[in-house]
Order: structure tokens, then C-alpha cells, then sequence
């Protein structure tokens, strides 16, 4: 299993939510397969240190929000039970499921890399048929995370529709990322009365944290200076790209959106205080009115390291972070939705 810094919140964190969504992925195809009496097929086609894992996600979680692994099982039977009225499968009987999770997650391929769950549909002709869900479990009135991914490769890997210009946009990108850094090191080492040499080096971390959120006041303005000044550029970039052919930027968003392949069916699970709120079943036409025009690239507020692309339905929030610890430029982008209410796009 991942071993994490006990003494490092962003991992735990980020160990908790891992945990919190392969125990959630398992439970909701436990609960699908006994509705459609594929229970013993399912158990049956886990791996074997599956058990292992299971009780290693249920400790962690038991630790860190018991009241949350109490609810679980409730949350996904929801979730199966509205799965089972929905059109895709509402009066079918042939069904089995496979939770994929992170077991394939290293595969090039985006609908892979964005599915939790394979449900596996045998038609009177006997051939088999697959859908694909992908399964988030959100507190009420939080964005949904949907796509995580390293900055130094970001706008090629998810804009290459444009071909050599999402490369040279990638190159300007990256400098800018290291000129940062680097203007950001200069600063906090001159408030500690030392000469930055280009890297935070033992000077820094013998004394000082490499965490963020650890920083007094006014070191964490300078962190945070530096995730705004690198937000600037990939607005900046986006736009550009955007205003170079606003169709293809349009589909280029679907990825970011989770909707890499339009098979994918997205399904939401919002909870409050462990309690259930909404369960919101998504496919890609439901989301995209296949009109660039719907979209607004809105501006970055002062000092906030995050943007939004505002949709008809939605919101898509595209945010920096670091990967972990501040002190490297090793930063990532994260990108989350949140639908509108219905009277905003009625």
C-alpha cells in the first residue's frame, strides 16, 4: 500500500480521497451486480489481494471520517438504484460489472484512464456491449474534480488538435513556470537573508517547511504570487488558442470536462455531512450543446491561482497547484465542474 508522511496533510488528504473512492467504486458494482444477480460473478472476478486492499481503504477512512464509511453503503445503493432506472439500463437483465478503477490507470488511453466501472451488456445476438461509468463522490456545492494533470505537458497533451502551435505554447508555458520559480525563490530566500542559487536547498528545508499551507502570512503571499503569475500564462495561452479556432478548443475541452470519450457515463454522487443531497447521471450529450459559442473564458480574480470556462449547464474551474511540496516547479493543473442550477440555464 501508499505510504504517506503522517506528518504531511496534503498527502493524507490526498490518501483519503484515494481510499474513499476505490472503497465507493467497489461497493456501488457490488450493489449493481446483486440487483441483476451477478453478485457471485462479480466477487469471483476480483483480484486476489482484492480483500487486502478493501480493508486497508476501510482503516484509513475509519480514521480519518467514520461517519462517512458508515454511510457508504447507503450512498451507493443510491447511486445503483438510480443507475438501474436510468434509460441505458432500466428493464435489461444481461449485465455484469467490473470495477476498473486504478487498475488500468497507467493506459494511454482517456477512457480508461476515466473509468471506474465496466458494465458489460449481452444482446440477443449474443455479442457483448460496453458501457462505461465514471463515478464521483462530491460534497454538496463543491466543483467535481475531473482531470489532474502535470503542467509541463498540459497544453499539448490535451490541446494537440492544434498541432505545432499547442507545442510552441507548451515551450512558452514552461519557461514562464521556471522564470516564476524562480522570481518566487529570490523573494523568500531574501526574507530569510539568503541568496537564492536557483533551488531550495538544505538552508531552506533544515529550517524551513516545504508545505504551503505552513507558511506564515507573508510567505505564503510569495507561493501564492507564484501560482497566480502561472495561472496569468495559461489563461493567456488558452485564450489565444481559443480565439485561434474557437470549434477546435471547444472539443478540446471534453477531456478536461471528464468526458475524454463520449461513451463515458459520468455519475455524481453529492453528499452532506455523509448524507446524501443528489445523484446527477451525465452523458457527453447532456452536457455539450456542440456550440463553441456557449463558452466564456472568464478572467483570473486577483491573487487566485484558478480560472473558469464558463458552459450553458456548467462551470469548468481550471486551477494550479503544486504536486506536493512547493519547493520544487513541479506543478500540476486540476480541473473541476459544477453544474448550474436549472433556473440558470432554463
Amino acid at each position: 500500500m501508499k505510504k504517506i508522511d503522517q506528518n504531511n496533510q496534503l498527502q493524507i488528504e490526498s490518501l483519503l480521497n484515494e481510499c474513499k473512492g476505490n472503497l465507493f467504486e467497489f461497493l456501488v458494482a457490488q450493489s449493481l451486480s446483486r440487483r441483476f444477480k451477478k453478485e457471485d460473478v462479480f466477487l469471483l472476478s476480483l483480484p486476489r489481494d482484492f480483500r487486502g486492499r478493501l480493508q486497508f481503504y476501510e482503516e484509513t477512512i475509519r480514521r480519518n471520517d467514520s461517519e462517512l464509511l458508515k454511510n457508504l453503503p447507503i450512498l451507493a445503493e443510491a447511486v445503483s438504484e438510480n443507475l438501474e432506472q436510468h434509460a441505458l439500463f432500466k428493464n435489461k437483465t444481461n449485465l455484469s460489472f467490473t470495477v476498473i478503477g486504478k487498475i488500468v490507470a497507467v493506459n494511454a488511453n482517456e477512457l480508461w484512464n476515466e473509468t471506474d466501472i465496466v458494465v458489460m451488456e449481452e444482446l440477443p445476438s449474443g455479442t457483448l456491449k460496453k458501457h462505461f461509468l465514471s463515478l464521483k463522490l462530491t460534497k454538496d456545492h463543491s466543483y467535481t474534480n475531473t482531470k489532474s494533470a502535470g503542467i509541463k505537458s498540459f497544453i499539448e497533451k490535451y490541446f494537440s488538435a492544434f498541432g505545432a502551435p499547442s507545442a510552441d505554447y507548451q515551450s512558452k508555458l514552461n519557461m514562464a513556470v521556471d522564470e516564476s520559480f524562480y522570481m518566487m525563490g529570490h523573494k523568500l530566500y531574501g526574507l530569510i537573508d539568503q541568496d537564492f542559487c536557483g533551488s531550495f536547498d538544505a538552508r531552506w528545508s533544515n529550517a524551513y517547511t516545504e508545505l504551503p499551507g505552513e507558511l506564515n502570512s507573508e510567505m505564503k503571499k510569495v507561493v501564492h504570487d507564484n501560482y497566480f503569475r502561472v495561472a496569468l500564462k495559461v489563461r493567456e495561452f488558452l485564450g489565444e488558442l481559443f480565439n485561434s479556432d474557437a470549434k477546435k478548443f471547444y472539443e478540446s475541452l471534453h477531456a478536461l470536462c471528464g468526458f475524454g470519450n463520449p461513451d463515458i457515463v459520468q455519475v455524481s454522487c453529492f453528499h452532506q455531512n455523509a448524507l446524501l443531497k443528489e445523484i446527477l447521471i451525465k452523458t457527453q450529450s447532456d452536457l455539450f450543446a456542440d456550440d463553441p459559442s456557449e463558452i466564456t473564458l472568464k478572467e483570473l480574480a486577483p491573487g487566485v491561482g484558478s480560472f473558469d470556462v464558463v458552459f450553458k449547464k456548467f462551470v469548468l474551474q481550471i486551477r494550479v497547484k503544486p504536486m506536493n511540496k512547493f519547493t520544487t516547479a513541479a506543478y500540476k493543473i486540476n480541473c473541476s465542474i459544477k453544474m448550474k442550477g436549472k433556473t440558470d440555464y432554463a
